[in-house]
């Protein structure tokens, strides 16, 4: 079986554009959270959100993004940094065979928002196409894809490309996670009362829910055989996910668990590593009572027996819920916590909820400097959606020794 890398990365979120610029403010504590201003919120209860508030032009077509969408907008930049990470120039893709694969919650949503307002609009929103524009603007020939598997795309996105590549259809795979705050989100996740009135807790006795993000994650990804021929830097190996949907509720995860754990076990399973190959779980951690009770069951089910702690932390104090996007930008923490050794905390929770102790899982709180081998990523959606990825270092890990 061909085994699938990564290149480069791209980021931009509300702690900052650039891996770089990502990675030092998650292990300084940086919070993004801020008064919303990309729509009006003085009719809502809750009016604080981790926006974006200085945009990231994009380097290569500023022209023909700024009329696209907020959403495109976000992602392009991201885009364009993962491909100079990997050595690639736009310009330059079409000497091979690239695709891309979106996953996004609410896609590019501000031309539907501002049609409902009744304002001008000069191009089409919807979830297909922010791939659409991306593929045009690079030229690019190979598959594209577009998830909206809600807050699991991400990691659904990364899966298909990793498939392609197995299936020999692309040569390069750009896979990507992007959602921007909308109206119609903000005000869906308020009405469902689970939004934090100040900032999210993760798996904290006191947490009062999540607060919304905006952000875009990217991984340019490729065979091994592919990256080593190119001579590309191997940043990390994508070694196995696991993908089901329990349909337990609309919006309710399961709380016996069991799609989390079966999502687990299959990434696991794939990757060929054992329990104790796994050095840090990256948790989807909303900071809700439903998914921070869940998951951190699922994690010590899958490690119960291991005969050992695994670390668990969530970003999702530093830059909210980026829906789409979460599992995509999880992801390029996960490969900068194996390239670096370092494991940033989980933010603002101080307290941790009795129910969230498990003998086998320990919640990060602060900065954990140590070997990372490999890390078990898990992002849930509405629906009972559940998926996990494994990465590993540049050799594989375990697995391929």
């Amino acid at each position: 079986m061909k085994e699938v890398v990564v290149s480069g990365m791209g980021v931009h979120t509300s702690i900052g554009f650039g891996t770089e610029t990502f990675w030092s403010g998650l292990l300084q504590g940086a919070c993004g959270i801020g008064t919303v201003g990309v729509f009006d919120v003085s009719d809502h209860n809750h009016k604080r959100a981790c926006e974006i508030k200085r945009m990231q032009p994009s380097a290569y077509f500023q022209d023909q993004v700024s009329g696209m969408g907020r959403t495109t907008g976000i992602v392009t930049p991201a885009v364009e940094e993962a491909l100079q990470d990997a050595g690639l120039a736009p310009d330059g893709l079409p000497a091979y065979r690239v695709g891309l694969c979106v996953g996004t919650t609410m896609g590019e949503i501000e031309p539907l928002e501002k049609t409902l307002s009744g304002e001008p609009v000069d191009t089409p929103g919807g979830p297909h196409t922010i791939a659409v524009h991306l593929s045009r603007l690079l030229r690019l020939s190979g598959p594209r894809w577009t998830f909206t598997n809600a807050c699991s795309a991400g990691n659904f996105a990364i899966a298909r490309c990793m498939e392609e590549l197995r299936l020999g259809r692309a040569d390069i795979m750009i896979a990507s996670g992007v959602d921007s705050l909308s109206w119609v989100a903000f005000t869906g996740f308020a009405s469902l009362r689970a939004m934090s009135p100040d900032v999210c807790r993760p798996f904290d006795r006191k947490r009062q829910g999540l607060i919304l993000g905006e952000g875009a994650g990217v991984l340019v990804l490729e065979t091994r055989e592919h990256a080593e021929k190119r001579r590309a830097q191997v940043k990390a190996t994508l070694l196995g996910y696991g993908l089901c949907c329990d349909a337990h509720h609309i919006t309710q995860p399961d709380p016996s668990a069991k799609g989390a754990v079966r999502a687990m076990r299959q990434a696991l399973a794939m990757s060929g590593l054992t329990l104790g190959d796994i050095s840090h779980v990256s948790a989807h951690g909303t900071g809700t009572i439903a998914n921070d009770q869940m998951e951190t069951k699922a994690i010590g089910e899958v490690f119960a027996g291991s005969g050992r702690t695994v670390t668990v932390n969530s970003i999702k104090g530093h830059i909210g819920h980026t829906l789409g996007a979460a599992s995509a930008i999880e992801a390029v923490m996960a490969v900068k916590a194996i390239e670096t050794g370092l494991f940033p905390p989980t933010l603002h929770t101080e307290d941790i909820d009795p129910l969230c102790m498990h003998d086998s899982v320990r919640l990060n709180r602060s900065v954990q400097s140590e070997p990372v081998e490999a890390v078990l990523s898990n992002s849930y959606a509405f629906g009972g959606i559940n998926s996990s990825i494994v990465l590993a270092g540049p050799k594989g890990g375990r697995a391929a020794s």
